[in-house]
């Protein structure tokens, strides 16, 4: 196996965590299991660790199903339409395979665009040296925001420093250059708060040790440009790699020459959570932005609910994977792929077949099962590890997590 060598003379393999898969005989289906042991820290390689994203696809599911269903020719893309924060993008990238995402949340669109984006790493030291060289003079002419939600997350300490680089981050020329430091801003958010690290819902952790804004602002945007360094070693800037800010019902908008191959989709799972509560800390210190880059789309209104999984959000949450799935069906040729990457769940102790229902709604719409894989994940976290076929603690025998394959 081909290893790639970068400019730290450090050996990077992306595909050394593949899935370790095991077929399963008598199923209906052609089936597998796809086994990750492997923690987080060895998946977020390269650029994958720029910006934590909860309920992250992992980046070695998206490598697998790149590497099993390559596009034929340079005539074709792979599509992302749950784009979150650009894991297919970025493994595309790594394969020399051109690939579009589209998001509702313009801050998974910015993130998905950096992580497999070239950029100028020289220019992004100079800014951070500026922004540490004027530090204590934005200190003392900040306005501080001081109002409940500031005062419950954060220090006045932390706060006066977040809204300082927050000013001059606001005071740069576009470029991607500043993108990449927002990204950087975004993601100690949470890290320099009272909240815990760790969980995906924002809570209170009364024993957190004090974080100084700035050395972990500069230690982040360091290590990202490092880690970006690597990336463009081994990747072609002339690869196709885009997330659009949109809705994915509506994939008619998406103007490409090429031919849709393969379409990989990641939607939140169902009774998990929704997005724009678990980042209202990141959102808050956004603000300044989403004017500009959300394109008047209001990312907290429209996007998918899955939480709390009532009547009501589960018959939702079915019918819009009906209506994005029909919408990718409408953009392909016969002979192309649709993958998605999706769980069980349990509402009032109960198993919802979520894999099931959305074989039946594929195939319905015209596509045919072409493999299902069930997924089990150990990332080396104690009570999140899954067991055989990704029983979610072993509680519950029938409840799975699964990359379904369905070809046109």
């Amino acid at each position: 196996m081909k290893k790639h060598t970068t400019l730290f003379s450090k050996e990077i393999d992306f595909r050394e965590y593949l899935p370790i898969i095991t077929p399963i005989e008598g199923n209906k289906y052609k089936t597998n299991i796809w086994d990750i042991p492997f923690s987080i820290k060895k998946i977020s390689y390269l650029t994958h660790s720029h910006y934590r994203y909860y309920g992250k696809f992992p980046s070695v599911v998206a490598g697998q199903i790149l590497d099993e269903l390559k596009p034929p020719s340079d005539e074709y893309y792979v599509l992302d339409n749950f784009c979150g924060s650009g894991t297919t993008l970025v493994e595309a990238k790594l394969r020399g395979i051109d690939s579009i995402g589209i998001d509702i949340s313009w801050l998974s669109v910015m993130a998905s665009n950096i992580k497999s984006a070239h950029i100028d790493i020289k220019t992004i030291k100079k800014e951070l040296l500026k922004l540490t060289e004027i530090f204590d003079e934005l200190q003392q002419n900040i306005d501080i925001p001081i109002d409940d939600f500031t005062s419950k997350w954060f220090s006045i300490e932390a706060t006066r420093d977040l809204a300082c680089i927050q000013e001059y981050l606001v005071s740069m020329k576009e470029s991607q250059e500043k993108h990449f430091l927002l990204i950087a801003f975004i993601g100690i958010v949470r890290r320099v708060s009272k909240a815990h690290d760790g969980e995906v819902r924002p809570h209170i952790n009364k024993n957190k040790r004090v974080r100084e804004v700035l050395p972990a602002y500069s230690k982040k945007v360091i290590d990202m440009c490092n880690n970006h360094i690597e990336f463009m070693a081994i990747t072609d800037e002339n690869i196709i790699s885009k997330c659009i800010h949109g809705n994915n019902l509506e994939l008619s908008n998406i103007k490409i020459k090429k031919k849709c191959y393969l379409a990989i989709s990641h939607p939140p799972y169902l009774n998990s959570f929704n997005y724009a509560p678990v980042y209202n800390l990141e959102f808050y210190w956004g603000r300044p932005f989403e004017e500009k880059y959300s394109k008047a789309i209001n990312f907290h209104k429209n996007e998918l609910k899955a939480h709390p999984a009532s009547e009501k959000i589960t018959q939702g949450y079915f019918e819009h994977l009906r209506k994005c799935y029909l919408e990718v069906y409408n953009l392909q040729e016969v002979g192309s792929y649709l993958v998605v990457v999706i769980g069980d769940c349990t509402r009032n102790g109960k198993v919802i077949p979520v894999i099931d229902n959305l074989v039946d709604i594929i195939e319905n719409i015209g596509y045919k099962v072409h493999e299902i894989n069930y997924r089990t994940t150990h990332y080396s976290l104690g009570k999140y590890a899954y067991k055989h076929r990704a029983d979610y603690h072993g509680d519950e025998a029938e409840k799975k997590d699964g990359v379904l394959i369905f070809k046109k």
